[in-house]
């Protein structure tokens, strides 16, 4: 079987019947096994016209190639006038054998012409005439081995037929004096030089956006403002304390900044807090050079507050009792407090007592009274214990507060978004996603143990970055310790040395970490490892604050071990 480009044959484009019938034949008969036959190749640089089409290129190994010409009509005449008629077709002075002429030439002329590139390869033309009787008896314009009727088609075998026109074609050529490039004894083509000739004629080709362009341009798809974040911005100003609730993705990260600035523009001192260390250094660099904004993690402010303050180690309450307490002995000595403004984003990880005593003292009027805004996904996204304070903590002090939801989703393409919403049960789910899809969805990968999931890391980091994204685009996130995460004891030898903790990243290097410490953060591809379990709300929660970082693509590796929990939940989905 002869190798066909393209592979299959689509009646809708060409219509004629005979050249369905030589594509099946020339595809099927055994004897055209190392050859390869394009297809209605297009010819942008055509002798006569704007743009041709060579019905067949066939190359034949040992042999060269044929430009075949078909004609399915059922009547073909040349009146005394010399017009051509074929079928019910208008007349033309262009015979079938210019047309297979001057496709040949144009093919000819692609590949270097005689002794060009393809390496003196023997280029012929013929017609063949699939439904018609064609018997012209010492034609003058065209070597009778050029023209093919029904007979010799119904007679014989498409590649007796193709290497006889060959054939005859390389024994002319030894016969003529001007075609002393051709040597009689050439094997021309040989199996490289065919290869050449595809890709002179027909080249496969693959292009991708560039990876620098494409950054750019999903920055500029996930940060720019969506209405519904405006409509936001501007019952913020209307209100002194406000509430804004929203799933992962849904850019209320973004929005706290955009306030932040907006404060910081009309004269406001502002602290813009969060409580993950590596989301508060983010916001410190997007706000480098705003005059008026403090932006860092909840604890590194306190830790500003109270340098001296020490873990006295065995209590396991520094960050939540003695920091906050030393940090509100200093607020408390101070004359006013230090800012005019919170905006306080993952305000559901700081509705805790003592978090809430720092805070009221450091915003003018404080929370009851002062200008405020919490940021936060009230429902999904807790993954810091506030001993069952929560939010009734927060009312006790400022009373029932102005809310609004953000319910679109901003960050991730429409399949990793539909993927969260159903691996996560949300309920409501999204209203919609921002992104436009990029054709690819979600992908679980399933290991029935350690050295398998290893294996499938190593693999799929391997192609992400096939696929054009920089290494530095990749984030690995797991919900165990780096210690004991997939990433951090990767052992393949292609990336045992190119996978860096978040804490400490490296060029060209792929980052990995804790959900924990990614959380409020985004990157363009996340691989989401050691997923073993689905069964408590822990597991379910890490689980959607992992997957929800995916901006462009999301890989999940999952122990077998947890299918019947994922399957559980998602079938849940379903029935919500």
């Amino acid at each position: 079987m002869a190798r066909m480009i393209p592979p299959s044959f689509d009646p809708a484009c060409t219509p004629s019947p005979g050249e369905r019938e030589v594509f099946q034949r020339l595809r099927d008969d055994p004897a055209t096994g190392d050859w390869t036959v394009l297809h209605s190749l297009g010819i942008a640089q055509h002798p006569r016209q704007i743009q041709g089409e060579a019905d067949f290129v066939i190359i034949v190994p040992g042999k060269g190639i044929l430009v075949l010409e078909v004609k399915a009509h059922l009547q073909v005449r040349r009146l005394p006038s010399g017009e051509w008629r074929l079928g019910n077709q208008p007349l033309t002075n262009r015979s079938p054998f210019q047309q297979a002429d001057e496709a040949m030439h144009a093919v000819r002329k692609k590949l270097g012409g005689p002794s060009g590139g393809a390496g003196a390869v023997p280029v012929a033309f013929a017609v063949l005439f699939t439904h018609s009787r064609f018997a012209v008896s010492g034609p003058m314009e065209w070597h009778s081995w050029q023209a093919l009727d029904t007979v010799a088609f119904r007679s014989r075998s498409v590649a007796a037929l193709v290497t006889g026109v060959l054939d005859a074609h390389r024994a002319h050529l030894a016969a003529t004096p001007g075609a002393a490039w051709f040597d009689p004894a050439s094997v021309a083509p040989d199996a490289g030089q065919a290869e050449r000739i595809i890709q002179a004629l027909r080249p496969s080709f693959e292009f991708a956006e560039p990876p620098k362009l494409r950054r750019q341009r999903m920055e500029r798809e996930t940060e720019a403002f969506t209405q519904q974040q405006y409509e936001v911005l501007d019952m913020i100003a209307r209100n002194r304390r406000c509430m804004v609730d929203g799933a992962a993705g849904t850019g209320k990260t973004y929005v706290a900044v955009e306030a932040a600035r907006r404060y910081a523009a009309g004269g406001q001192r502002v602290l813009l807090c969060c409580f993950n260390r590596h989301l508060g250094r983010w916001l410190k660099e997007e706000t480098a050079g705003l005059p008026g904004v403090t932006a860092t993690s909840f604890h590194s402010y306190m830790a500003g507050l109270a340098p001296s303050a020490r873990d006295a180690g065995g209590t396991g309450d520094f960050f939540t009792e003695v920091l906050p307490e030393a940090a509100l002995d200093v607020l408390m000595e101070k004359d006013k407090p230090p800012f005019d403004v919170l905006v306080v984003d993952e305000a559901q990880d700081l509705m805790r007592e003592s978090y809430l005593d720092v805070l009221d003292f450091s915003v003018r009027g404080g929370l009851s009274a002062g200008r405020w805004l919490g940021f936060g996904d009230f429902t999904r996204q807790a993954l810091y214990g506030s001993d069952g304070e929560g939010m009734d903590v927060l009312h006790k002090r400022a009373g029932e507060l102005p809310s609004v939801t953000l319910n679109h989703n901003c960050r991730s393409v429409p399949g990793i978004t539909l993927y969260v919403e159903v691996t996560s049960v949300l309920d409501p789910g999204y209203a919609g996603t921002l992104r436009p899809s990029n054709d690819r969805q979600a992908t679980n990968l399933w290991w029935a143990d350690e050295e398998e999931q290893q294996r499938q890391l190593a693999s799929r980091l391997t192609e992400l970055t096939r696929e054009g994204f920089p290494p530095e685009d990749i984030v690995v996130l797991s919900p165990l310790r780096d210690e004991l995460s997939a990433a951090g004891t990767c052992r393949a030898p292609s990336w045992k040395g190119r996978l860096t903790p978040l804490d400490s990243p490296n060029p060209g290097s792929v980052r990995y970490g804790t959900v924990h410490t990614f959380k409020g953060l985004d990157a363009p591809a996340v691989v989401l490892t050691d997923i073993t379990s689905f069964g408590t709300d822990r597991d379910r929660t890490l689980f959607y604050v992992g997957a929800s970082r995916a901006r462009d693509e999301l890989t999940v590796l999952m122990a077998h071990s947890a299918r019947p929990g994922y399957i559980k939940q998602v079938q849940g989905a379903g029935r919500a």
